[in-house]
């Protein structure tokens, strides 16, 4: 990560006893922000897009064993800045990245002469704050009070506010709507649930103006997660703090918080285009990147999870993670271009209530022959390292067992807490330094890390780009062992949970109605699903929607995560899946309604080729996509993969056609996405 153009300005004032606020704009002059301190002492903020109030004014503060800032401040200093740089991430949704803003730094002072200050960065595409407590020692930190006043009854699309759990169905509501009842309806269970809360990030639209903001947190280091608490009657959102204890986090003076986030934008998909979060980050602290590879990846994964084999040696079902399964895995790894395959139930320890050993196989897995198979090759294993929540077990072995992959050449790790941790709750202080720990020893280890059941993504990525990937909402996999996921919740993962960071959601099932003799008996020749007939588990959504995912979806490592031999079934479908990259020079989210439906198109780093990928929730839709962000002088393929004319979730799912044309930055394409539908589109240029 190299910055290229850097140029910063400040300005300090000397607060005189009169002076209690301030206001400064955004770069482009969309977005103001006012700070004030009130006559109670508080400190305040608001936040205006376009004319818009999107946040009236609203409180700030925090508390620890010692003292008391939220109110009876008095303000010392204010100290204005302006940043404007360009840097280039490792990975990323684009080549290089502006960062660029407007900053108010406030100091203030308590009775007792303790200071603390707050900083504000004010970015076109929204607004960064957070407090950092000044002089020696240590602090204990009881509570922060961050208010977010919302300017309307918005309408909010969110999950069950929970600091242990965040794969929940997603609700859309106006706000005045987030009660107990709604909770439930989003949670359907109640570990780690907080009354009156929703996760971040939380997405909401004017519906006077259109204008959108979503909310969530960066640079979540040494501090509990971050849930919003909803208070209805003052219609607003304020901080709390992961975690059962009293003292939510004892830190090391000086101490910055992490920074509390608002995205704004006068359209859904700036929300997607926004790379505020990054920016609030630091930059990159390793030297040596060469190591860390975006790739498509297989798994010995999805088969488990349809019970065709099982992680456990002596389970049910046959062992997965054998010499002879991995190959075959390996082969069509190597057949197709993808750089790696995942294998879990490989080590001792599964389903006898045993401890995970993560530097021993089962007998059955010949470690170093498979390492050496998959390097001939031209593909890497990527290791597993579930925990079953028994974190002080993995905590005990992590500096072994990373060594132990490093010493047999395998950079990648998938980490997992599925469970109930003693004495933890997955978000608070003791686990936001643990997930952090594992991506800080990996660096050491040159080990890539994709976390799964973890605290949301806060961009640390940026800091630590070995950090790949993580889980941390209801992904691909509840369409295998559950109901399914809701029609609208992908449709909604673009705006909310993928804002946060890449997440690893596990695309690419083609067979949508599986997968014992039940089920196969139940449909007719045709696939058609037998109406007389109740599936237990299907994948809600059409072949064309699963292969959009792959655009639609932002992650730097994508997996490919059904059976080889569903692929080899279509291999026209497969061959999108192929060429589609992970890593991009440019994206643009072109038409979006968060929870219906959204078109987000990106230009591959490597090339001059375009992708775009399109989806919709269960109602059939039409689209109208305009290709002007193409090269004016350039030609270009199309190959289009859509919805069949049969096509539907629940009727022909597999139904898809594929049409080739040329094209310019001219034309533009009307696409049809039946229910639960959606397309993929190449644009390879002459």
């Amino acid at each position: 990560m190299y910055r290229v153009t850097s140029f910063v300005a400040s300005l300090l004032i000397i607060v005189g006893c009169c002076a209690t606020q301030s206001d400064i704009t955004s770069p482009d002059g969309r977005a103001t922000l006012h700070f004030e301190i009130t006559e109670a002492g508080e400190a305040a903020y608001a936040l205006a897009y376009d004319g818009e109030e999107v946040v009236p004014l609203s409180r700030l503060g925090l508390t620890t064993t010692e003292a008391d800032f939220t109110e009876g401040l008095t303000l010392t200093s204010l100290e204005t800045s302006t940043q404007s740089e360009t840097w280039r991430p490792v990975w990323g949704e684009y080549a290089e990245i502006q960062n660029n803003y407007n900053a108010l730094t406030a100091t203030l002072t308590d009775a007792e002469g303790r200071e603390i200050v707050v900083e504000m960065r004010l970015f076109d595409d929204g607004l960064g704050l957070r407090y950092t407590l000044l002089g020696q020692g240590t602090a204990a930190i009881t509570s922060e009070r961050t208010e977010f006043v919302m300017g309307d009854d918005y309408l909010a699309h969110w999950i069950a506010g929970s600091d242990d759990d965040a794969e929940f169905d997603y609700v859309h509501t106006p706000l005045s709507q987030i009660n107990a009842e709604t909770m439930a309806e989003s949670a359907g269970r109640v570990r780690g649930l907080i009354d009156c809360g929703v996760s971040t990030p939380v997405a909401m639209k004017s519906l006077a103006t259109g204008n959108h903001l979503a909310i969530h947190e960066a640079a979540l280091w040494h501090y509990p997660g971050m849930i919003l608490a909803w208070d209805r009657a003052n219609n607003r959102f304020t901080s709390l703090l992961a975690g059962d204890a009293e003292v939510k986090s004892e830190v090391t003076l000086p101490f910055s918080t992490p920074w509390r986030t608002i995205i704004v934008g006068d359209r859904a998909g700036a929300l997607v285009e926004s790379n505020m979060v990054l920016n609030l980050n630091e930059p990159c602290k390793l030297e040596d990147t060469s190591w860390i590879k975006p790739m498509k990846y297989v798994g010995v994964w999805w088969e488990m999870h349809l019970k065709v084999s099982t992680w456990d040696c002596d389970g049910a079902y046959p062992h997965c993670a054998t010499t002879e399964n991995v190959k075959r895995y390996i082969d069509f790894a190597a057949e197709n271009g993808f750089g790696g395959v995942l294998v879990e139930g490989w080590n001792v320890g599964w389903g006898r209530g045993e401890r995970f050993d993560y530097t021993q196989p089962y007998p059955d897995f010949d470690i170093e022959e498979l390492v050496r198979y998959a390097a001939a090759r031209n593909v890497t294993i990527i290791g597993h390292h579930e925990t079953y929540a028994n974190v002080e077990n993995y905590e005990a072995q992590m500096a072994e067992a990373y060594e132990y992959y490093a010493q047999h050449g395998i950079h990648n790790v998938k980490t997992g807490y599925v469970g109930t941790i003693a004495g933890r709750k997955h978000y608070d202080r003791t686990m936001v330094d643990h997930y952090n720990s594992t991506v800080v020893l990996g660096a050491e280890h040159k080990l890539c890390i994709d976390i799964h059941e973890p605290i949301h993504p806060t961009g640390i990525s940026r800091t630590y780009p070995n950090l790949m990937s993580a889980e941390g909402m209801r992904g691909q996999e509840w369409q295998a062992w559950n109901s399914g996921n809701s029609l609208d919740h992908n449709p909604t993962l673009p705006f909310t949970r993928n804002i946060a960071g890449p997440m690893d959601f596990t695309p690419g099932i083609f067979d949508l109605r599986y997968h014992n003799t039940i089920n196969k008996a139940a449909a007719t020749e045709d696939g058609r699903v037998n109406a007389d007939y109740r599936y237990d588990f299907f994948v809600n959504t059409t072949l064309a929607h699963q292969l959009a995912q792959y655009v639609v979806f932002y992650s730097p490592i994508q997996m490919v995560a059904d059976l080889p031999d569903n692929y080899r079934q279509r291999p026209d479908a497969l061959q999108f899946i192929v060429r589609v990259p992970v890593d991009w020079a440019d994206t643009r989210c072109l038409d979006a309604e968060i929870g219906d439906y959204v078109v987000t198109a990106r230009k591959d780093k490597h090339s001059e080729d375009w992708y775009v990928g399109g989806i919709t929730d269960g109602e059939a839709r039409t689209v109208e996509v305009s290709l002007d962000f193409l090269d004016r002088n350039r030609e270009y393929e199309a190959t289009l993969y859509r919805d069949g004319d049969k096509a539907g979730w629940d009727t022909y799912p597999t139904d898809y056609a594929i049409e080739r044309r040329t094209v310019t930055s001219r034309d533009t394409l009307k696409v049809h996405m039946a229910p639960g539908g959606g397309f993929a589109l190449q644009l390879q240029a002459y």
